[in-house]
């Protein structure tokens, strides 16, 4: 039998620090080192060689690991155009590779596109991260942009996704929640896989223990848009005077970096708050590792209640960190209360706080979470989520 080979086409630029482009950067490095031939689709939008930019990411150059740089840029004012030059190069590259490769991609207008070519259409695995109806009907919410949902789109996202829930030879969420929100929708379907996100997890590793001297430092890490619930974090640590913050994440300039940076100084924390940005991911692993306590705040939503896989969450596992997280459907389905991380209602700045403080004042119990979910960091490493993908792919070739 030839070797497996799928195309993973994605409309990022590279190298992109944001959780998607990790993401997908990390699952290509994942599946090349499970044997698969991988050509990896992005942007042409860094001058630098490509081993140079996978190093940004920790991975090393593959054999079985091509990365494409398309020569589509980003424009002011012309995304719609950059987008449209992407799509067309992309099908392009499916349509000749199909007869060898299928196509993984988290691109569901991508996904829909590729299935509607008839005869000419390559195998599409699609991957599923949220349902992206529901979050459209949610966007000015979640992100504060008091967009009002069209519901001539929203009805056009659904038929997307039930075409492409229909039709695509496999199909990956990375929550049950998705995939039950799939189900409920379009109704039952085989060669679904609910393969959660990952994290960096070292062959040779060993708990260190939880970390007593010093300031004790509370570790966010992420984007900062409301639904994140930084601002609950924020308000949180207004009762524990004697913490200090650490937030990971955020883009200078943008509105929900001025937000929280707005909200600290309102606060009196800013003496005791960083805001580090957004950083390299080998920064992200050593401030996780200095970290007293790793926070999860999330806000719940209809898209947060089933359908967020955190990968912060898993690295701060693999980091051996205590957890304190939202109690949402989408968090039991790796953290479990008292067991290996603690999970408050979420949106309440009290009870945030108040978990908070036992981890900082119970070092027993710190300890003995953040070592369950150091154990369990392996089940949800990248090369476990390129091996579940790789298995998939060999099903439906």
């Amino acid at each position: 039998m030839p070797p497996l080979e799928v195309l993973i086409p994605a409309d990022i630029r590279f190298p992109l620090e944001r959780a998607n482009g990790v993401q997908i950067v990390k699952t290509a490095g994942a599946l090349a080192r499970a044997g698969v031939q991988v050509t990896l689709l992005v942007r042409q939008t860094d001058p630098r060689p490509t081993a140079e930019i996978l190093a940004l990411y920790g991975l090393r150059a593959e054999p079985e690991l091509t990365v494409r740089r398309l020569p589509v840029r980003h424009r002011p004012g012309a995304f719609a155009i950059s987008r449209a030059s992407f799509l067309a190069r992309t099908i392009v590259a499916a349509v000749s590779t199909r007869e060898r490769a299928a196509v993984y991609t988290r691109d569901l207008q991508l996904a829909d596109l590729l299935l509607r070519l008839g005869r000419v259409a390559p195998v599409v695995v699609y991957e599923a991260h949220a349902v992206e109806s529901l979050m459209y009907e949610e966007r000015g919410r979640l992100y504060g942009t008091g967009e009002r949902p069209s519901p001539r789109k929203r009805r056009r996202l659904a038929d997307r996704e039930g075409r492409v829930w229909r039709r695509a030879a496999g199909f990956v969420t990375t929550t049950a929640g998705i995939r039950d929100s799939f189900v409920e929708a379009h109704g039952p379907r085989d060669r679904v896989r609910v393969i959660p996100n990952g994290c960096d997890v070292p062959e040779s590793r060993t708990f260190q223990g939880i970390r007593l001297d010093g300031v004790p430092r509370i570790v966010y890490a992420g984007q900062l848009y409301p639904w994140k619930g930084v601002d609950v974090l924020v308000e949180a640590m207004t009762r524990l005077p004697s913490a200090r913050l650490v937030i990971l994440g955020g883009i200078e300039g943008e509105a929900d970096t001025d937000r929280i940076r707005a909200l600290v100084a309102a606060r009196g924390l800013f003496s005791r708050t960083e805001m580090l940005g957004t950083v390299p991911q080998a920064q992200v692993a050593k401030e996780l590792e200095a970290a007293s306590v790793v926070a999860v705040p999330f806000l719940r939503s209809g898209m947060t209640e089933r359908h967020t896989s955190p990968i912060k969450a898993f690295e701060a596992m693999a980091a051996g960190r205590p957890i304190v997280a939202s109690d949402l459907p989408s968090s039991r389905e790796f953290l479990r209360h008292e067991e290996n991380a603690l999970l408050v209602p979420p949106g309440d700045p009290d009870l945030l706080a108040a978990a908070l403080r036992r981890l900082l004042d119970g070092p027993g119990l710190a300890a003995r979470l953040a070592h369950a979910a150091f154990d369990e960091a392996p089940q949800f490493s990248w090369d476990a989520r390129g091996e579940r993908v790789r298995e998939l792919l060999e099903e439906v070739r």
